[in-house]
């Protein structure tokens, strides 16, 4: 017997009022909204049932007909360290790297200097080796010096990932900036559109991205002054957000980011814009320090919710990051965390799968559109430098971060271990490094 041989004349036509009254019989005097519906951080009801949606185009990664890159963090302080772990990524697994800077609002405790002569000669010799290098947190100067010493290579592609927004004080040429990297074959994207921060401090899904959009705007703006045309701007520009274990929300802020960027470009006179190079990070907020490899589960969802999502680049934070510099084995935790996803099950064969999912659908314009008006307010208020300086922006993040319900945090509030185990790591972690005014903190220590 095989499903086609099943006559669907057998099973009778429902409707929404039918479902209901069943609905109602079940619950026996509950009620039906806080039963059953939930919201997200950002007040969205997610309810129990939806309806299809048909006519839903596909919102795809860059290259639909490539995996997306698996890029591994660079960002121990040892260079020596560093080094044997560049090697080690690359013949692993690995198809892109980040070179982090110890001032990077990502570094979360560890990170590099300014590279040294060393590293260039490293970086250099596997230029063969990786798909993409991405600076995060550097000056321009460093990006000059990195950009210069591959500008040759047409083998892989670079990621500036210079931001005007977090480290304000080294744009003081950027549009003469601007001029240089723009002649460079193998630059990819000059500035990031970065919402991570907003995350990583305890904001909302619709807070990430307005910050994202208005960062954007902010950046196009700069573009446009150093002679970018509006394509060649937004071509210019990687939209970074962060991944976390909440599966459905995340694929539908990977999914808002790319309806967000399609509306600012139409803005901008671009009708048929080419698709945004999307960055995504697994969480650091949603990191837990007790009972930390419980974390590898919580990546795994961040990395299949960001690959279905559309990313197009992702990097996964080592479990073990809340103790220390990861170790090799963490390190090829997060690794393999990807690899099995794109090697074992085909993840990167499809193409946005929650496209016509009535759920999923419903939370990503309703994301979306409250992103949106928060963009809007921000715009009116001066735009994100001006929030930042005076402070509204971490205002705004904090009340969020308050208001946030708590949840139970396996291994933290549920379920806790009566012994922690030992946990490996290099060396401890330094200081936080904020931007845009705003700090890191996980939930784990909310919640304890």
């Amino acid at each position: 017997m095989n499903i086609d041989s099943l006559d669907p004349g057998i099973f009778g036509q429902s409707d929404h009022k039918t479902w209901l009254k069943l609905v109602e019989r079940a619950l026996k005097g509950k009620d039906f909204q806080e039963t059953l519906v939930s919201r997200t951080d950002d007040g969205i009801a997610i309810e129990p049932l939806y309806e299809r949606r048909h006519d839903c185009a596909p919102l795809s990664r860059q290259r639909a007909d490539l995996p997306w890159t698996l890029t591994q963090r660079m960002d121990d302080p040892d260079l020596e360290r560093a080094m044997a772990q560049l090697g080690d990524d690359l013949a692993n697994g690995a198809s892109g790297i980040s070179l982090v800077s110890i001032d990077s609002g990502s570094a979360f405790g560890i990170g590099m200097d300014a590279p040294h002569p060393p590293l260039f000669e490293a970086l250099a010799a596997t230029a063969s080796k990786t798909a993409t290098l991405r600076l995060d947190g550097f000056s321009p100067g460093v990006a000059k010096t990195v950009a210069a010493l591959i500008a040759d290579d047409g083998a892989r592609r670079l990621h500036l990932g210079l931001d005007a927004f977090l480290s304000a004080a080294h744009f003081s040429n950027f549009s003469i900036d601007i001029k240089y990297f723009k002649e460079l074959k193998p630059v990819g994207t000059i500035v990031n559109a970065d919402g991570r921060v907003v995350h990583n401090a305890g904001g909302t899904e619709a807070q990430e991205l307005a910050v994202m959009a208005v960062s954007l705007v902010g950046h196009l703006r700069l573009l446009e002054g150093a002679g970018l045309s509006p394509e060649a701007a937004l071509a210019a520009t990687s939209l970074c957000l962060s991944a976390d274990q909440n599966q459905f929300t995340t694929i539908a802020k990977m999914r808002a980011a790319r309806l967000i960027f399609t509306r600012i470009a139409e803005a901008c006179g671009v009708a048929d814009p080419q698709p945004a190079h999307l960055f995504v990070e697994t969480s650091y907020r949603m990191l837990t320090r007790l009972d930390p490899e419980t974390n590898v589960l919580r990546n795994t969802i961040a990395v299949f919710s960001a690959g279905v999502g559309g990313a197009d680049e992702i990097c996964v934070l080592p479990h073990s990051l809340t103790h220390g510099i990861p170790d090799p084995l963490a390190r090829r935790l997060a690794r393999n965390t990807q690899t099995v996803l794109i090697a074992e099950s085909h993840l990167d064969h499809v193409t946005d799968p929650a496209a016509g999912s009535g759920g999923i659908e419903a939370l990503t314009d309703a994301l979306a559109g409250r992103a949106w008006d928060i963009f809007v307010e921000i715009e009116d208020k001066g735009g994100l430098a001006k929030v930042i300086g005076s402070g509204e922006l971490a205002m705004m993040i904090a009340e969020a971060r308050a208001k946030r319900v708590a949840k139970p945090i396996v291994g933290t509030t549920l379920f806790a271990m009566k012994a922690e185990r030992p946990v490996a790591v290099l060396g401890p972690l330094g200081s936080l490094a904020g931007g845009m005014g705003l700090m890191p903190v996980r939930l784990d220590e909310v919640a304890s």
